[in-house]
């Protein structure tokens, strides 16, 4: 059990760190003339709650930023400084390639699209009538809508 808990860890360490150099990667540019406002249905924002509490709530925890195995804090000012600055398909592209730590990229594009609709969700930026596209040319075309709530309440 506690070999398990470690390899986890480590895990988690090590694609955090491929990660990180990564993301600076998938997308440091903003967005071009054409882009559009990002949007994100309250269905996508459901459906990628019910699959964080599958996934991703043993790291990062109910709270998003309470796990028990020490996955980084998904909400709050640490989180919306580094990601809201990049391009939707930054993070989409980030969660993609990274998580879980145990078997990266084992979901559906669109179920990561889901998942990160909920964490922006809780983040501030609220739902819209559009669908976010589980399609990494469209989302890099996307931006961040002003932030309805403060996310670091």
């Amino acid at each position: 059990m506690h070999s398990r808990r470690f390899l986890v860890v480590l895990g988690a360490v090590l694609v955090s760190a491929l990660a990180a150099l990564s993301a600076q990667s998938v997308s440091n540019a903003q967005p071009g003339p054409l882009a559009a406002q990002l949007s994100f249905t309250t269905a996508q924002v459901a459906n990628g709650e019910a699959e964080y509490k599958v996934s991703c709530i043993d790291c990062h925890g109910p709270s998003l930023n309470d796990g028990e195995f020490g996955g980084p804090p998904l909400k709050g000012e640490a989180f919306t400084a580094k990601w809201l600055k990049l391009s939707p398909s930054a993070l989409v592209g980030y969660v993609h390639g990274t998580m879980p730590p145990d078997a990266p990229g084992r979901l559906p594009l669109g179920t990561y699209v889901e998942i990160v609709a909920y964490i922006l969700g809780v983040n501030g930026v609220p739902a819209g009538t559009h669908e976010m596209p589980a399609d990494m040319k469209a989302l890099a075309t996307l931006y961040y809508p002003q932030q309805k709530n403060d996310p670091r309440q």
